[in-house]
C-alpha cells in the first residue's frame, strides 16, 4: 500500500505554468523503468529529466504515457548541438523515444559561451514552442554571469545550473537578481549533471527558495526514496511530510 504521508508536494516551476516536484529524475545512472512507475505513483516524482540515451527512464515514461498519465508528468529533454538544422531533429528524436507529442521543457544543453544561441539556433528553439511542441524553452549552462545575462536576452522559460554548497556563485550571480516573474531554476550538484546527488545536496539545493527542482540520478527506487526522505522536511518543499 502506499504510504500517501510520503508523496511529494508540488510547487509552481517558476513562471512557466507548470507544476513539479521539488525533486526531479534523470537517468543518467540506469535507473529501470518499474522504479520510474514507483517514483511517480508512491513518492510523487512527477519532473522528469530524460534523453534516448536513458532507456530505462525513457520506457518508464512510456508506460506512464500509455496509462494516461501525460498531463500529470513534465518532460524535460534538450538538443545537445548548437546548429539550427538539429534542434528539430533532435526534438523529434526526444519525442518519439518518448511516445509524446510535445515536450514540456526543452534545453539547448552545455551553453558555454554566447555564440551557442546565436545564428539559427535560438530561432529553431523558439520555431518549436510557436508550434506548440515544446511549453518552455530553457538552457543547461555552467557560467553564472553569462547564464543570468541570457535569461533576459532570451527571455528563459527555464534555467538549469549547477549548485551545491562548494559550489555557491548561483546565489549572487543570478538568485539574488531575479524579480518575481521569474524562470523555473533547475539545480544539479557539479560540473556534470549525471553525477549522482547525495541526499544532503538535495537538502542544501531545496533550502533556496529560488530552486524550484533538484535533479538527481539514483540508480534505483531506494536512493530515490533515501533523497525523498530529505526534500520531504526541507524548509522549502511546500509543506512537511509524515
Amino acid at each position: 500500500m502506499t504510504d500517501k504521508r510520503a508523496r511529494l508536494p508540488q510547487r509552481p516551476l517558476g513562471s512557466t505554468g507548470l507544476s513539479v516536484s521539488p525533486l526531479g529524475l534523470a537517468g543518467s545512472y540506469g535507473i529501470d523503468a518499474d522504479a520510474v512507475e514507483r517514483a511517480f505513483h508512491e513518492l510523487g516524482v512527477n519532473y522528469f529529466f530524460v534523453t534516448p540515451r536513458m532507456p530505462g527512464l525513457c520506457e518508464g515514461v512510456r508506460r506512464l504515457v500509455r496509462a494516461g498519465h501525460r498531463d500529470e508528468i513534465v518532460l524535460a529533454s534538450g538538443a545537445h548541438v548548437p546548429l539550427g538544422f538539429t534542434v528539430p531533429r533532435e526534438w523529434a528524436r526526444s519525442a518519439r523515444a518518448l511516445g509524446v507529442e510535445h515536450i514540456d521543457v526543452f534545453h539547448l544543453f552545455w551553453v558555454h559561451a554566447r555564440f551557442y544561441v546565436t545564428g539559427r539556433t535560438w530561432p529553431a528553439m523558439a520555431r518549436l514552442r510557436d508550434e506548440g511542441k515544446v511549453r518552455a524553452l530553457a538552457i543547461s549552462c555552467h557560467h553564472g554571469p553569462l547564464a543570468r545575462s541570457l535569461v533576459d536576452e532570451l527571455r528563459l522559460d527555464a534555467l538549469m545550473i549547477p549548485y551545491n554548497a562548494a559550489d555557491r556563485g548561483a546565489e549572487a550571480e543570478i538568485f539574488a537578481t531575479l524579480g518575481g516573474k521569474r524562470p523555473g531554476i533547475v539545480t544539479y550538484t557539479s560540473t556534470r549533471w549525471t553525477s549522482r546527488i547525495s541526499p544532503a545536496s538535495v537538502e542544501f539545493a531545496l533550502s533556496h527558495p529560488v530552486v524550484d527542482v533538484a535533479l538527481c540520478a539514483a540508480r534505483t527506487y531506494e536512493e530515490l526514496r533515501d533523497n525523498l526522505e530529505v526534500t520531504a522536511t526541507s524548509k522549502d518543499s511546500g509543506q512537511e511530510l509524515g
